[in-house]
């Protein structure tokens, strides 16, 4: 048992839920309730029983937190001493603007990203996780997606973590586009459009053959998506946020649950998050807004 199964366990004591306190670790539930197992197991004895309203401390696992709390109050000191307790984040993302301008106003914060890795395609920040490149990845998954990505992921004992849930996507096009002032679009209209993108989606994905499509185009940035945009009939699909929308294109919503956007952290499946990562997750979720 290490020193943060302590602070977790603590953690659940103190939310009396499994569920509440891996929303305050920033870890998935399933994760948590495999460590409470193995440290059950490992102490040969219950430290929480199960109740239709949470968990509740037995006996034994009050005297267990007691000495917990001991313990890591003096493990505090140690902390507060070394010299590595720094404010270093290391990170792999797919290209994604708002990412990266958060990214760079958490920096200005006074923490240190020591690795900050743009990515554009999927594959790719996955496996700078699972090397241990860094120790975080944030990457979009679309709705339609999100189980085979939490299954693919845990092949490679990765967990996640939802940063942005069901975010609407938007087509966006000229303002001289045909489509320029409807209301809303469907993903079989977009269709009959050449797509203009610079972000892969999952090989796996239920919206690859969009991508796949002999119009389509890749670009390499976003400057270079909104030149495309401009001067042809291209299309792209994107999300919004309050700082990204530009007055010479039109956003269209993309009709569809299936078809939202959820973005998401990816950490090894027994990493637990920094303080340092916490804080940055915090500052993400807290910075960027969408539309």
């Amino acid at each position: 048992m290490e020193i943060h199964h302590l602070k977790q366990l603590i953690a659940i004591s103190q939310c009396g839920s499994i569920n509440k306190a891996s929303q305050r670790l920033y870890i998935s539930q399933p994760s948590l309730n495999n460590i409470v197992k193995r440290c059950e197991k490992e102490l040969g004895f219950t430290i929480f029983m199960r109740t239709p309203k949470g968990v509740k401390l037995t006996e034994k696992g009050e005297e267990f937190i007691k000495i917990a709390q001991n313990i890591i109050a003096e493990y505090k000191k140690i902390e507060d001493l070394s010299s590595t307790n720094n404010k270093t984040v290391s990170i792999s993302f797919i290209y994604l603007s708002y990412i990266l301008e958060a990214l760079l106003k958490f920096q200005d914060q006074g923490f240190l990203v020591s690795d900050m890795l743009r990515r554009t395609e999927p594959s790719e920040t996955i496996n700078d996780v699972v090397s241990q490149k860094v120790r975080i990845g944030i990457m979009p998954v679309y709705q339609a997606d999100l189980n085979e990505f939490a299954e693919e992921i845990k092949q490679y004992s990765l967990q996640y973590l939802m940063l942005f849930e069901a975010v609407q996507i938007y087509a966006i096009v000229s303002q001289t586009h045909s489509l320029a002032g409807k209301k809303s679009i469907s993903i079989s209209e977009t269709l009959e459009y050449p797509l203009t993108y610079y972000t892969a989606v999952p090989e796996k994905s239920v919206l690859r053959n969009i991508y796949d499509s002999k119009r389509s185009l890749k670009v390499q940035n976003r400057d270079e998506l909104f030149l495309v945009l401009k001067n042809n009939k291209h299309i792209s699909l994107l999300t919004l946020t309050s700082h990204s929308k530009n007055p010479e294109f039109y956003y269209i919503p993309v009709i569809g649950n299936e078809f939202k956007m959820n973005i998401c952290a990816i950490f090894l499946s027994d990493t637990i998050p920094t303080k340092q990562e916490i804080e940055m997750i915090k500052f993400l979720k807290n910075t960027i807004h969408f539309i």
